[in-house]
């Protein structure tokens, strides 16, 4: 890569990059603030949805309440309702004790799951074929934060049918499958989960039991709730929905509620209404994703996004469409859910838009990296070790790029050699521009030379580089896949010790990156820029780079590393290829 290369790709990447390495630090101050005072204010809305004793009283209800049965003017029970003899259903509902708090736990051949009977349904969802690394050993990873137990469900559009503070009854339980209900002034919820035999699926069926005299509209919501963490996968926390035509919206838990990153937009509640109907909607992190999808196979979610504690965590608000329901009347409804990785075989098994779950760039460019993705995985089919993949995969794309990159570097060698009498005439012209422009133009023009010859190869490029970023950064088969040596986990960055006193990372491949980059522009020509900014950019860019590539992944670093030394090989064969023999 020559300077005109390393420039137009820095000034290109710079944006790209920004906000990645922002969001980071941000990630990493606001997970030290959380550990604090942030994690106790979270721990207090957890608990307060858990508490039996925390649920808020329901609303009077309006008249045309269901009308009272038996005799002597004692209340009569309908699904464990009391109506007063006058026919009102009260906020007391005499005989329905809320029940004390119980786990279940469902499995499959892939999946624990331990379900909550309080207010929000899955407390717990440990992957069985993927670990997470902790000081203590390596565990199946709970895709759970601790804190923010995932589905709560309510009813909306019927006074006293608030269910998101209550705690439920377990009315049945077996291997896969947990029915619960609960009772209030206005009805009976009941919601029933069931794992699919294999994989990483579920249904969650509702149904509520009217106990209004009155017709109603009536619609379920679910919501699913995310957070900032300082677990190495839970690093880049979002809420997401999809809505077809609409596309991924796709929002940092940590910008909910803040109008985005730049902190402008969003409305006067802090809540962010997704443009449109939703098939799916949940929460999303690099390597997995949880969500809930439509049942029926179109777009009728609507969907919102909406902070818990500002900058910490979040929740995504599902809601089925509202139906009329007559008095005493039910309403039944089902929704799918995925909660496991970003595999794209079984998300595009699963249907529904679900392997947009996986951010591979904008729109143009997916079919590009979804291409990365599947060379990456054919190599590694052949050779077991993701490093050496990403290696051959470099080399691939350099072979396939090399007239590109042949050409532009055929044009900087020729710049080079009429630089000489290019400083000669911008010494002689140094006090008028235009007559040096001229001349200079004139000498481009006699001598066949183009200085913007390498801009098409390069600007064909940039695709290449920005579809391999992305396939290095979301293919979830590097996820925790070693390399050698020290390198063991190529998603993170790698670590060869901590130095003692500053508690800084060394880390050894954005050094090798940054002096390859730094061999490379020495041997580059200098195209007419002025000898002290090229002392500058000399010494500038490597050090740029150095710095947003110390957070990246380490699977990137080496592949930016290897094309760098590819580079650097290839201009020396150049160079010597226009030497004259002997």
């Amino acid at each position: 890569m020559d300077r005109n290369t390393l420039l137009a790709f820095a000034l290109s990447m710079m944006v790209f990059v920004a906000y990645l390495a922002y969001s980071g630090e941000q990630r990493a101050r606001i997970a030290l603030e959380a550990g604090t005072e942030g994690a106790s204010r979270t721990e207090s809305v957890a608990g307060e949805a858990d508490s039996p004793g925390g649920r808020a009283p329901s609303e009077t209800a309006a008249e045309g309440a269901a009308a009272p049965s038996g005799s002597g003017g004692s209340p009569a029970r309908i699904g464990g309702v009391a109506e007063s003899a006058s026919g009102e259903t009260g906020d007391v509902v005499p005989g329905w004790q809320e029940p004390a708090p119980q786990t279940s736990t469902i499995r499959n051949a892939r999946v624990v799951a331990r379900i909550s009977n309080g207010p929000a349904l899955i407390e717990g969802w440990s992957l069985v074929d993927y670990v997470e690394r902790r000081s203590d050993g390596s565990v199946p990873i709970d895709l759970v934060e601790a804190g923010l137990p995932v589905l709560q469900t309510t009813v909306a559009g019927v006074v006293g049918a608030d269910f998101l503070d209550t705690r439920f009854e377990v009315v049945r339980e077996s291997g896969r499958e947990v029915v619960q209900r609960a009772v209030s002034s206005a009805g009976v919820l009941t919601r029933t989960i069931r794992l699919d035999q294999d994989g990483y699926g579920f249904d969650l069926e509702l149904a509520f039991e009217s106990h209004r005299r009155d017709p109603v509209d009536a619609r379920f919501e679910v919501l699913w709730p995310a957070g900032v963490s300082q677990r190495k996968d839970f690093n880049e926390v979002s809420l997401l929905a999809y809505g077809g035509e609409e596309g991924v919206t796709r929002e940092l838990v940590q910008a909910v509620g803040g109008g985005g990153f730049l902190g402008f937009g969003g409305s006067e509640d802090g809540k962010q209404r997704v443009a449109g109907r939703s098939r799916w909607a949940g929460f999303d992190i690099r390597y997995f994703t949880g969500v809930v999808i439509d049942a029926s196979g179109s777009a009728r979610l609507d969907v919102e996004f909406e902070p818990l504690v500002p900058k910490e965590s979040a929740r995504a608000r599902a809601a089925l469409p509202s139906m009329a329901i007559g008095a005493g009347g039910e309403l039944e409804d089902a929704l799918r859910g995925y909660f496991g990785p970003k595999d794209p075989s079984l998300l595009e098994a699963t249907g529904s838009g679900l392997e947009h779950t996986v951010n591979r760039g904008w729109s143009w460019l997916e079919p590009l990296t979804r291409f990365f993705e599947i060379a990456l995985d054919w190599l590694y089919a052949f050779i077991p070790n993701y490093g050496i993949a990403i290696i051959v995969l470099t080399v691939l794309v350099r072979v396939f790029t090399a007239p590109l990159m042949v050409k532009q570097m055929r044009s900087a060698e020729r710049m080079r050699d009429v630089q000489p009498r290019v400083k000669a005439i911008q010494e002689r012209y140094k006090d008028d521009r235009q007559k040096q422009s001229e001349e200079m133009m004139k000498l481009y023009r006699d001598e066949g030379v183009n200085p913007l010859a390498g801009c098409l190869p390069l600007m064909l490029q940039f695709p290449v580089l920005i579809g391999l970023f992305y396939s290095l950064r979301s293919s979830i088969g590097l996820r925790q896949a070693p390399f050698m040596l020290w390198i063991d986990d190529l998603s993170e960055p790698e670590l060869l010790f901590t130095i003692p006193g500053l508690d800084f990372p060394f880390r050894v491949l954005p050094l090798i990156m940054a002096a390859s980059m730094y061999f490379q522009q020495k041997m580059t020509p200098n195209t007419g820029m002025d000898p002290v900014q090229a002392r500058m950019m000399l010494v500038m860019m490597p050090a740029m780079m150095l710095l947003i590539s110390y957070t990246f992944p380490s699977g990137l670093v080496l592949y930016w590393t290897v094309s760098n030394l590819l580079g650097i090989a290839h201009q020396y064969w150049i160079r010597r290829q226009r030497q004259p023999a002997g």
